[in-house]
């Protein structure tokens, strides 16, 4: 698909791999666990939002 990063995939897959070292689902959870993936979540909701109204105006 054209205008696709290949490379953009590696890097979401190393960041993932990274923080699922650190947030490492095998410890007893502490807060900054809990902190830590509601900042990931709420990353991943406003990344989502972006890439839809980054389109918007190109579906009408």
């Amino acid at each position: 698909m054209p205008g696709i990063d290949n490379y953009a995939h590696a890097g979401g897959f190393a960041g993932g791999y990274l923080m699922g070292l650190w947030l490492d689902p095998l410890r007893p959870e502490r807060v900054d666990h809990l902190a830590w993936a509601v900042g990931c979540i709420a990353a991943t909701a406003l990344a989502i939002a972006a890439s839809f109204f980054t389109i918007l105006p190109y579906m009408f």
